[in-house]
């Protein structure tokens, strides 16, 4: 009996083509080329997932210091050392930074005492977020026996040696809040440009300097 197709690969042996319209031999040629599909989208896919948690996991402590930081009060950020370019003798710089407004610094000159600064110094960085400043001899505000500091620089000064200078116009008198942001704080140094009630008898004081923030 004639054959019409071939016993070891079936190719029609009248020379027409298979079922499929195809040369068994173009189709194996075809397979001997072929590469597996590479699901892109799903690698992808796979890889953004890896990358959030990855990086989820890497924001968390940052996440948590900043959410503590918004919904918690600063806390008290007492200098480690504090000195005064000029001071009375018998009101030093230690007395604005002793936690009672019945003492003061008191800067021994005359006049509106242009130039004479506060400075206090930490010993590891904090995190300054304000500072409460008592102008004066005491949290009175009729208690003008001294003058009062009425313009005042705020110098800080970060870990790194970087600093931000702040401009402030106090009020005559009673206690002034004044923000003061800056991170890695080392030192801060408060400078006179002009006073109220400036007169000869008379000395540019501050009752009491308190700073809060983040250790």
């Amino acid at each position: 009996m004639d054959r019409a197709f071939c016993r070891n690969d079936g190719t029609p042996l009248d020379g027409r083509t298979n079922q499929r319209g195809q040369d068994p031999g173009l189709r194996r040629q075809r397979l001997a080329g072929w590469r597996p599909r590479i699901p892109w989208k799903r690698v992808l896919t796979i890889a953004g997932i890896v990358s959030a948690v990855i990086g989820a996991a890497l924001l968390t402590p940052l996440v948590i210091r900043t959410v503590n930081d918004h919904f918690s009060d600063p806390a008290p950020l007492p200098p480690a050392a504090v000195s005064a370019s000029n001071a009375d003798a018998a009101h030093p710089a230690q007395a604005a930074f002793d936690g009672v407004s019945n003492s003061w610094w008191g800067t021994g000159y005359s006049g509106d005492s242009a130039g004479q600064y506060l400075q206090a110094n930490y010993g590891r960085p904090v995190k300054l977020e304000k500072m409460i400043i008592t102008p004066g001899v005491s949290r009175q505000v009729e208690d003008r026996s001294q003058a009062r500091p009425e313009r005042l620089d705020v110098l800080l000064t970060d870990a790194r040696g970087r600093t931000a200078l702040m401009h402030y116009a106090l009020a005559d008198g009673g206690v002034q809040v004044v923000d003061a942001h800056m991170d890695d704080v080392v030192q801060v140094d408060m400078i006179v440009r002009s006073a109220y009630g400036t007169a000869e008898n008379k000395q540019v004081a501050i009752a009491e300097v308190e700073m809060f923030g983040r250790s």
